[in-house]
């Protein structure tokens, strides 16, 4: 197996690949690639371990776009999440499906053969690529496979190309949450590979189970594409934002829409509250804050807004089950 890229970003070399995607169960391999040239700045995380490839972006791009000229020699199974940013894949047999993914949203998809242009309009990247191979998810859902996911199935065993969504889905609180539990990962060596495998079968029960409910695909048909575009702006605020005080009102009256339709149809999109999305927010900054940091929880207490540490430690342990006191020192 080998990708071919070619790109301004490479000089217009031809950057050849070589099994991007490693099938020993046993191996784990992590690299950190930073870059620095060519106007883009960051660093790619590439992480390969038992059929599964992970590949991590935060980059910055100077002049806002760029493109890549790709091809594989292999079909492969993505789940693609863009938290900052956008992609887009333009295949070079224009009757083949073209994949748009916006910023914070995501996707799933097979293609069995890939040859064209990876189009990307934006100054800043932050994404997260999850490459399976076949035998994973078969071994994974044995002997269900078929029938846990049966368009999927029927694609691969047709060789036909099958995107998930039509339009790719906004990312929920809950993807969101491990997502941030793949990335900032304090493990290493084999604790590392057995929580990034845990925390991979995680995101995948959690997808089917929304794919096989079709829960999301009925709650956004409930709104209008330009309400739900305003509903991913307002979400982007609460990502951004989350120390601030913010009520329905002055969300609603930043994006153009009444208190009672923010508080509706972001319950349809997001499957929670406005506020119970910020507490989480609030809760997941404060974990990694606790792991990162050696200060009293009185700190970061105060750091989210809570006039009273008690206050924060209880609505802590409510969400992971344990005292804030257990991370510190880790």
């Amino acid at each position: 197996m080998k990708t071919i890229m070619k790109s301004a970003i490479f000089d217009n070399k031809v950057v050849v690949i070589n099994d991007p995607i490693l099938q020993e169960k046993a191996v784990f391999k992590e690299k950190r690639i930073p870059l620095n040239e060519n106007g883009i700045e960051g660093c790619i995380t590439d992480i390969s371990l038992n059929g599964v490839h992970l590949v991590s972006r935060d980059i910055r791009i100077a002049n806002g776009n760029y493109a890549v000229q790709i091809e594989h020699d292999f079909s492969f199974i993505k789940l693609h999440f863009e938290m900052e940013g956008d992609n887009r894949y333009v295949p070079k047999n224009k009757k083949q499906r073209g994949i748009y993914i916006p910023n914070r949203h995501y996707n799933l998809f097979y293609l069995p053969q890939i040859k064209g242009e990876l189009q990307y309009q934006t100054s800043r990247r932050k994404t997260l690529e999850i490459t399976f191979t076949e035998s994973y998810l078969k071994e994974l859902f044995f002997p269900n496979f078929e029938s846990t996911i049966p368009c999927l199935a029927k694609a691969i065993q047709l060789q036909k190309e099958f995107v998930m969504w039509e339009n790719s889905k906004p990312i929920s609180p809950k993807l969101h949450t491990i997502i941030n539990d793949i990335l900032h990962c304090q493990y290493t060596g084999k604790i590392k590979k057995a929580h990034l495998e845990s925390k991979i079968v995680e995101i995948l029960v959690h997808l089917f189970s929304i794919i096989l409910n079709e829960e999301t695909t009925e709650k956004t048909t409930e709104i209008n594409d330009i309400d739900l575009q305003k509903i991913i702006v307002i979400e982007a605020i609460l990502a951004s934002q989350f120390k601030a005080k913010h009520s329905l009102k002055s969300l609603a009256a930043t994006v153009g829409l009444n208190d009672f339709k923010v508080k509706k149809y972001f319950k349809l999109v997001y499957g929670t509250t406005v506020f119970s999305y910020l507490n989480q927010l609030k809760m997941d900054y404060a974990k990694q804050f606790l792991l990162e940091n050696n200060c009293p929880i009185s700190t970061v207490s105060e750091e989210l807004g809570y006039k009273n540490p008690h206050h924060f430690t209880v609505a802590f342990k409510k969400k992971f089950g344990y005292l804030p006191s257990k991370l510190k020192g880790k």
